[in-house]
């Protein structure tokens, strides 16, 4: 078995995210499905672990000192992107939007629970695989699983991983499902490329900033219209599509 301290840990997991970056590249399909890298390589990772340990034998021991520290840091950089002029702007539809996350994550748990009690588990598993995993992602089903553990659910990590990553996939398989449903609607509307003038998507995200109350030419987002431009533009790549082509033109 390799033992792996807190460095190797750390240099194991950049290995394994590189990994799945080349999956993506090498299998454009995954990157249509927005199948995210990290997801991608831990998933070969966790498949070759299980055949080894199906035939007993165990691979990786890491060094998990990190992952506590890690979790908050994520959970609280998530708030850094809070924005009270975008949730005025949003009003109502924010809030409902809230309204509707929070009835099917209740649905979520609800439908857990009664799964798991038809084959005779413990209701907390439908719970843990529910709503924890499939509303709040691998990283709250990591944060809650020592809760889960104490309350009796052996290997809640993993069954937390399991399930948020099964999750991940099957949510990316429908959405493209839909997106071929969509393709023929799109062709009727007579979709076309168009100039992609990125000076011009770059003023509009001032313009926006500015109608929100906020000084673009201010520290902090002065570089905000150039990353917001970049990024879509790599998430119209991963679709495999230029971004002015992915641009629908509905005829008047």
């Amino acid at each position: 078995m390799l033992e792996l301290d807190l460095i190797h840990t750390v240099a194991f997991g950049g290995l394994v995210l590189l990994g799945g970056y080349a999956l993506q590249r090498a299998i454009p399909v995954f990157g249509r499905l927005n199948i995210p890298a990290p997801v991608l390589g831990g998933l070969i990772v966790a498949i070759i672990a299980l055949i080894a340990r199906s035939r007993g034998t165990t691979l990786f021991q890491f060094d998990t000192t990190l992952q506590a520290p890690l979790n908050i840091a994520f959970f609280t950089s998530i708030g850094f992107g809070a924005s009270v002029s975008l949730l005025k702007v949003g009003g109502p539809l924010v809030m409902r939007f809230f309204a509707l996350a929070t009835v099917f994550a209740i649905l979520q748990n609800l439908v857990g629970a009664g799964i798991a009690t038809l084959f005779g588990l413990d209701p907390l598993f439908g719970v843990l695989a529910g709503s924890v995993t499939l509303t709040g992602g691998p990283a709250t089903g990591l944060a809650f699983a020592p809760l889960f553990e104490q309350a009796g659910i052996d290997g809640a990590a993993a069954i937390a991983v399991a399930v948020a990553m099964g999750g991940i996939v099957e949510r990316q398989l429908c959405a493209a499902r839909r997106e071929a449903e969509a393709a023929p609607l799109r062709r009727s509307l007579g979709q076309r490329p168009c100039h992609d003038d990125v000076a011009a998507r770059q003023a509009a995200v001032r313009t926006l900033l500015e109608a929100l109350g906020e000084d673009p030419a201010r520290e902090g987002l002065l570089d905000t219209p150039k990353v917001r431009c970049a990024m879509g533009a790599h998430t119209v790549s991963a679709l495999g599509a230029a971004s002015a082509e992915a641009i629908i033109v509905v005829p008047a």
